[in-house]
């Protein structure tokens, strides 16, 4: 895991997108438009800050990224997923969310999956706050797969739900 100073592929080209909105500063959330960014879309995750105790929640998820997580994160939020994470992947993303909240500039940088064969991965991402009002609120990040074998790339990401290991509470 790391932190990149030179984004590179989609994270490049969504760090253009967003520089474009407000000059180098967080853009309103209201300023991104879809259809800008449609090439993106799949491999966009959107998140809220929430604060009172300080959390990041999916609010929104691409078809890719569900796709390489083997199901979809809207809804959740990030800590759900830490007790499960053998890698430190999902600690080294909100350390990640968190920088970006707290300076209101991007975050970029690179973490290690493995494949269900036990290939690792480097994963390179980017976030980018967005204000809401005068506030940071949101976050659009992106996970960039490109490059993978395509062989590696059908092995998916071994990444079991917590919730589906969890007793049900009903």
């Amino acid at each position: 895991m790391s932190q990149e100073t030179e984004p590179k592929g989609s994270v490049a080209a969504l760090l253009r997108y967003w520089r474009s909105l407000a000059g180098g500063a967080a853009p309103q959330r209201s300023d991104i438009d879809p259809a800008a960014i449609k090439l993106l879309l799949p491999y966009l995750y959107i998140v809220r800050y929430e604060t009172g105790p300080f959390r990041v929640r999916y609010v929104l998820t691409g078809t890719e990224t569900d796709r390489w997580n083997g199901f979809s994160l809207t809804g959740r939020y990030i800590d759900e997923f830490l007790s499960a994470d053998k890698y430190g992947a999902n600690r080294h993303l909100l350390g990640c969310y968190i920088r970006a909240y707290e300076t209101g500039a991007p975050v970029f940088g690179t973490y290690d999956w493995p494949t269900r064969a036990g290939t690792m991965l480097e994963v390179r991402f980017g976030m980018f706050p967005l204000r809401v009002g005068e506030s940071i609120a949101q976050c659009l990040a992106i996970e960039d797969y490109s490059g993978f074998p395509p062989a590696i790339a059908a092995d998916g990401i071994p990444f079991e739900d917590p919730a589906k290991a969890a007793p049900n509470s009903n």
